[in-house]
């Protein structure tokens, strides 16, 4: 189930080296809404598809180099809530710490008016997972698993005809290069993952977007390169911690074909799944 709000409280911690010692560069200062704050409290669901909140304004100056970057959550006083549920589950993560790997800070990337240099991408679908089950449920947790940090990217913004969405919930999934079997979500790393017994020879999805009630849909922070993108339509059961074996796209051509995406560096790229009768 997907949460209706998902709250963190953040201070980051960024190290970067300098020949053989590792320095630490704190951030210690947030920007929330124009004040200086020493830690930040951010509803994702607030801030979806090409939505964006600036914690670390560029006046900060973090020096161009190698970084390895890690974001410090609070569990007091984060949250998840689930939709027809009042009751704020806590949200764990463990040390605290969330470590989301190298990246650059480059000259070529800055911050545009309000639009940051650097996104902090959150998939909640891969990151979030729930401690116990519906019937004892104990919170959840944020694992770095989705969580990235992008930077000169793009959008893939679309609509899905009604034809399609009436059929139940309906999901684009977009994966990276050429791959010739289309997966469903899973994540065969993750150590709760509970694997099938027959070899998985299907690719995992690089993203996914749930069709909104509108039929519109949005994958954003995409890097350049070529990717393929497919809907299929009843993806309720769609779980990242076991393999669905679901038919990307929908079996017996209920769904259109899947197309072929070529992105190219900030730019919106637009895909519609058209209905049969457009052709």
């Amino acid at each position: 189930m997907m949460p209706r709000a998902c709250s963190l409280k953040l201070i980051s911690l960024w190290t970067t080296e300098e020949g053989s010692e590792s320095l630490v560069v704190e951030i210690d200062e947030f920007t929330d809404d124009g004040l200086l704050v020493d830690s930040i409290k951010v509803d994702l669901l607030d801030y979806q598809g090409r939505a964006q909140i600036k914690i670390v304004d560029e006046s900060q100056n973090i020096e161009v180099g190698d970084y390895n970057l890690e974001l410090t959550v609070i569990d007091e006083g984060s949250y998840v809530l689930l939709r027809d549920d009042a009751e704020e589950y806590p949200i764990k993560v463990p040390s605290s710490r969330l470590r989301l790997g190298d990246f650059a800070v480059r000259s070529e990337a800055s911050q545009e008016e309000e639009k940051p240099a650097y996104t902090i991408e959150f998939g909640l679908r891969k990151s979030l997972v729930q401690r116990g089950n519906s019937n004892n449920n104990n919170g959840y947790i944020i694992k770095p698993n989705g969580v990235r940090i992008v930077s000169l990217t793009s959008d893939l913004v679309g609509s899905v005809a009604s034809e399609y969405t009436n059929l139940g919930q309906c999901t684009v999934y977009l994966f990276e290069g050429q791959p010739e079997v289309l997966g469903d979500i899973f994540d065969e790393e993750d150590e709760e993952f509970e694997a099938p017994e027959t070899e998985i020879v299907a690719v995992a999805p690089f993203a996914t977007s749930i069709v909104a009630d509108d039929g519109t849909y949005e994958i954003c922070f995409l890097n350049p390169g070529s990717y393929l993108a497919a809907l299929r339509c009843g993806t309720e059961i769609d779980d990242y911690l076991q393999f669905d074996n679901l038919h990307i796209p929908s079996a017996a051509d209920i769904t259109p074909s899947v197309q072929n995406i070529e992105v190219v560096a900030n730019e919106v790229v637009t895909v519609n799944f058209l209905s049969n009768s457009d052709g």
